[in-house]
C-alpha cells in the first residue's frame, strides 16, 4: 500500500501455492524463478552501527512504497515504509507502520525526516536509520511503485470501501485521484477501482474520524486498503491469485531469490493469514509535533525513541513484557526535541489508537 501491495502478495500467492499439484507447481516455480531478480546488495550484508533485537525465527523484510512523481510536486521519496514481521515459530503474522515525519538521525546526513533516509541512499540507508532509532534488525526489503498498486486492484474487480463525507469531497476536488473520469465517489460504502482506492490511501489533509487526522489518517486508510484489498484477493480463483501475484513482482525491487520467496511461502501457507496484526510508530502518547520553531526539513514528529523501541522488542520478537510503554518509559516527557519548540500530541483527542495487541 501502498506498500501494503507486498504483504498482500505474500499471504495471497503463499497460501494457495500448497493447494497446487506438482506439476502444476513446476510451472509456476519457473515463472516465479523468471519473475524475480534480486538485487545483488542484500540487507542481511549492511552493517549498522548498534547491536540490534532479533530473533531466529522472526523474519522482518521493510516494504517501502514510492510514488515517483504520481502528482506533481512529490520528492519521490519512500511515501509509506512499513515492516512485514513473519514468526516462523508463532506462525503469526504482523505489519507496522513508520511514519514519515519522524526526526532520527539519518546516519552520515544528521537530523531529518525518516523518509529522507530513502531519498539520500535508498533502501540500505532506510534500514540503517530504522535500527539505529528503533534497534531492529530488518532481513530482506522489497521496493514497490504505486503505480502498480493500481493495476492489482483492478484485476480483483476494486475494493470495497466506507467513505466519510469529507473524504469523498475532497478526493471529487483535488487530484488525489489522479484520473479525473474517476472523481465520482460518494459519502457512505462503495466500490473503488485502483486508481480511486490508490487515491483514497493517499489522503493526509482530511480528518477521519475513524482514522485520525494527518499522517495518522493516512496510514489507518492505507490499512485499511491493504486488508480490503487482502480479503478481496482471497475470492479469486486459486489460478488467478498466483498470475496476479507474480505479474506483480515483476514491478518489485527484492533481495530476495526466487528460492527464498518460496520458503517464506510454504511457511506462511501454514498460518492463519486472515489475522494480521497491525501497529503503528510512535505509538500513543510517545510523541510530540513541531511547533512555532521547526527544523529545516519543516513539519516533523519528535519521538520517544525509548518506549517505541521497547514495544517494537515487544511486539515483533515478543521479548520484555506487555505493558504500558508509554506511561513506563515517560511518555511525552522523554521525548527530545532538540532545542525546537514542541505541541502536545494530537492523537489524545482524535486519531489512530496504535494499539499494539490487535
Amino acid at each position: 500500500m501502498l506498500r501494503g501491495k507486498k504483504i498482500m502478495i505474500f499471504c495471497c500467492f503463499l497460501v494457495i501455492v500448497s493447494m497446487l499439484t506438482g506439476g502444476v507447481a513446476g510451472y509456476y516455480d519457473a515463472r516465479l524463478e523468471a519473475a524475480v531478480v534480486p538485487k545483488k546488495k542484500s540487507l542481511d550484508k549492511v552493517k549498522v552501527s548498534k547491536k540490534l533485537t532479533f530473533q531466529e525465527d522472526v523474519i522482518n523484510i521493510l516494504l517501502v512504497g514510492s510514488d515517483h512523481g504520481a502528482m506533481a510536486g512529490d520528492s519521490g521519496r519512500s511515501d509509506s515504509m512499513m515492516v512485514a514481521t513473519i514468526d516462523l515459530k508463532r506462525k503469526e503474522l504482523k505489519l507496522t507502520s513508520f511514519l514519515r515525519d519522524m526526526y532520527v538521525n539519518v546516519p552520515g546526513h544528521g537530523r531529518d525526516k525518516l523518509n529522507s533516509a530513502y531519498a539520500y541512499g535508498g533502501e540500505t540507508l532506510l534500514y540503517q536509520t530504522i535500527a539505529e532509532n528503533f534497534g531492529i534488525k530488518i532481513d530482506k526489503f522489497c521496493i514497490v511503485d504505486f503505480s502498480a498498486f493500481e493495476k492489482v486492484i483492478d484485476r480483483i474487480g476494486g475494493i470495497e470501501m466506507t467513505l466519510e463525507e469529507q473524504e469523498a469531497n475532497y478526493l471529487n476536488t483535488t487530484n488525489y485521484i489522479s484520473k479525473k473520469k474517476y472523481r465520482n465517489v460518494k459519502t457512505g460504502t462503495q466500490t473503488l477501482n485502483g486508481n480511486q482506492a490508490l487515491g483514497y490511501a493517499r489522503v493526509r489533509h482530511v480528518d477521519s474520524k475513524k482514522y485520525g487526522i494527518g499522517e495518522f489518517g493516512r496510514t489507518g486508510r492505507q490499512r485499511a486498503v491493504l486488508q480490503a484489498t487482502f480479503h478481496q484477493m482471497l475470492k479469486q480463483n486459486p489460478v488467478e491469485i498466483i498470475d496476479i501475484a507474480i505479474d506483480a513482482l515483476g514491478d518489485v525491487s527484492t533481495d530476495m531469490t526466487a528460492s527464498y520467496i518460496k520458503e517464506l511461502i510454504y511457511a506462511v501457507a501454514k498460518m492463519d493469514v486472515s489475522k494480521i496484526k497491525q501497529l503503528r510508530i510512535p505509538i500513543e502518547n510517545t510523541y510530540k509535533m513541531s511547533g512555532a520553531t521547526a527544523p529545516p526539513c519543516g513539519f516533523v514528529f519528535f519521538v520517544n525513541f525509548k518506549a517505541n523501541q521497547e514495544a517494537l522488542k515487544y511486539f515483533m520478537f515478543h521479548q520484555g513484557k506487555k505493558q504500558n510503554f508509554a506511561k513506563n518509559y515517560g511518555g511525552t516527557q522523554n521525548i527530545d526535541t532538540f532545542g525546537y519548540s514542541a505541541k502536545e500530541d494530537y492523537n489524545q483527542t482524535i486519531g489512530d489508537s496504535g494499539n499494539i495487541f490487535e
